[in-house]
């Protein structure tokens, strides 16, 4: 959504809002029929096209990207494109612990593992380090590897409070300086709607 908004393209898109039970961390749920039939790995978010299905936030970014930005948000080619996904690896590994520690903190008490929730913790705070030593990089376009790492710092302060910053002052930094930008400020993290 974020880069959809940074490319000015919300018009030419219809948004169905997703609704999930908590239920989602510790079962599994199955979403309305429809959403399955367009997306058989069940993933928010989905881009559905008359030619395809794209079910993951990556792969839509950078389709969007190449039909409708001209690759201004990620390189087409070259180590431009190559610096900038390592970026959004980093950041897209955050953003997968963040998901993996909320589905297992979904779990009752005496359920969970301690352990694996603290390991997702750590590799986040593992990769912002590494994006600590990243950001003095990041250029003055905000590209996609910004946008990942905008949406993974936003998620971190929701979700689980203002720790990775003690580990990543420059990048706190960073986000606090770009946070208000109309695409991130929109897009702010909520729960999702009940099923």
């Amino acid at each position: 959504m974020v880069t959809i908004l940074e490319l000015g393209i919300r018009d030419r898109f219809e948004f169905v809002q997703t609704k999930w039970p908590h239920a989602w961390g510790t079962r599994t749920v199955v979403p309305h029929p429809e959403f399955m039939g367009d997306t058989p790995v069940a993933r928010i978010p989905t881009l559905v096209t008359a030619d395809f299905t794209l079910a993951d936030s990556h792969s839509i970014c950078d389709y969007l990207n190449g039909e409708f930005g001209n690759f201004r948000l990620l390189a087409r080619d070259g180590a431009a494109r190559w610096r900038a996904l390592a970026t959004i690896s980093i950041a897209n590994a955050i953003i997968e612990a963040q998901i993996s520690r909320r589905a297992e903190l979904l779990r009752s008490e005496h359920e969970r593992s301690n352990d694996f929730i603290d390991k997702m913790r750590d590799r986040q705070l593992r990769c912002y380090e590494a994006l600590e030593k990243q950001v003095s990089a990041f250029g003055a376009e905000f590209d996609l590897a910004q946008i990942t790492t905008a949406v993974a710092c936003g998620y971190d302060d929701w979700r689980y409070g203002s720790d990775w910053r003690d580990v990543a002052p420059k990048l706190a930094a960073w986000f606090d300086a770009v946070s208000p930008r109309p695409s991130l400020r929109t897009t702010q993290p909520a729960e999702t709607p009940q099923a």
